[in-house]
């Protein structure tokens, strides 16, 4: 799936909720969409002011809330207990993160039919879902 594909998933799925699709979030998700990394609300806000963009913190740390809650961005806590945000395909799969460069790829959910199976049989454990991210070095920076 492109980038475009999912930015049109994602403006569906805001608009087919309870979310309305605003040009603020649309900005916010175009932006997002655009970098290949986990970004703070911080460093996107800065992003949007150089283009002049008007969008307040606030309203970026809430849009960035309700991507996560329609699943079109993973979060994850970066020191200090700062939240990051990369945006996603709103299907289901995981990530290859550099830990040079930070860039993230997303990696097709394969083989966790068979994982999930194993924990059920060997430790009697039910996966209501799951999260999987792989650190390592990008083609650029290996």
């Amino acid at each position: 799936m492109t980038k475009e594909q999912a930015r049109r998933e994602v403006r569906a799925a805001l608009s087919g909720g309870s979310f309305r699709v605003t040009k603020q979030r649309l900005a916010i998700v175009d932006e997002l969409a655009a970098v290949e990394r986990y970004e703070t609300a911080k460093e996107l806000h800065q992003r949007l002011s150089r283009k002049r963009s008007g969008i307040g913190l606030a309203t970026i740390y809430r849009t960035l809330e309700t991507l996560e809650s329609v699943g079109a961005a993973s979060v994850r806590t970066q020191g200090r207990g700062e939240s990051a945000y990369l945006f996603c395909s709103p299907e289901h799969h995981h990530h290859a993160v550099c830990t040079k460069c930070g860039k993230v790829e997303d990696v097709p959910c394969r083989s966790i039919g068979r994982i999930e199976r194993d924990l059920t049989q060997a430790l009697r454990f039910k996966t209501t879902q799951h999260r999987f991210e792989f650190f390592g070095l990008c083609d650029r920076c290996s």
